[in-house]
Parts: structure tokens; sequence; C-alpha cells
């Protein structure tokens, strides 16, 4: 169950927003489209950004600027590296907000015919 649950929240957003635009009146695959590419961005953005940081990619940066700061400290304390922090926890948000976003495109391709 648990490996399904991004394709669930998915189908609620997804329901929600033709909930939305029948309670607006104005449903149609254009506001449909455009409805599922907002609610989709910030998936992408915070999936974007969690996938970037478990990289490594500032862990360098994160591991100086403690150093340096922790110098005027006379303890050193701990700290968790960006790495370790959405590690495993990225797939989820991209998963969210590449099946929002495939319905959007699919909305918008069946405006355009």
């Amino acid at each position: 169950m648990k490996k399904y649950r991004p394709y669930l929240i998915s189908l609620v957003i997804f329901a929600g927003a033709i909930i939305f635009g029948i309670s607006q009146n104005n449903l149609s695959f254009i506001t449909l489209s455009d409805t599922l590419f907002m609610l989709g961005l910030p998936f992408l953005i915070v999936g974007s950004l969690l996938w970037i940081f478990s990289s490594g990619f500032f862990d360098t940066f994160q591991r100086s600027m403690h150093e340096s700061l922790g110098r005027k400290q006379k303890k050193k304390a701990n700290y968790t590296p960006f790495s370790q922090v959405g590690a495993g926890v990225y797939p989820f948000w991209l998963k969210i907000a590449g099946v929002l976003l495939l319905l959007a495109l699919i909305f918008f391709a069946i405006s355009n015919i």
C-alpha cells in the first residue's frame, strides 16, 4: 500500500481539481490542464530541491560553513548533512508531480485537437 501512496494522492488531487472546476461552472480541458499544472508545480519544486540536496552537492559547503562558524564556539555541535535529509523522500514528491504534469499535458493536448 505504501508504494501506491503517491498515485493515490495524485488521484485525490485530480478529483479535487475536477470538483473545483465543476463548482466554479468552468470545467473544460484547458482549465483542467491549467489547474493540474499549477497543482503539480509545488510537488515538482520540493521534489527537485530534495533531489539536489540528496545528491551531496551542498555537503561540502555545509561542512565548511559548520566548521567556520563552529570555531567561535568551543564545542562542536553535530549536524546532519543535506544528503541524508532527503535521501529517500524525493521520489515520493516527484512521482506526484509527474502524474499531475502528465495529466496536465494530456488534457492540454486534448484541448488543442
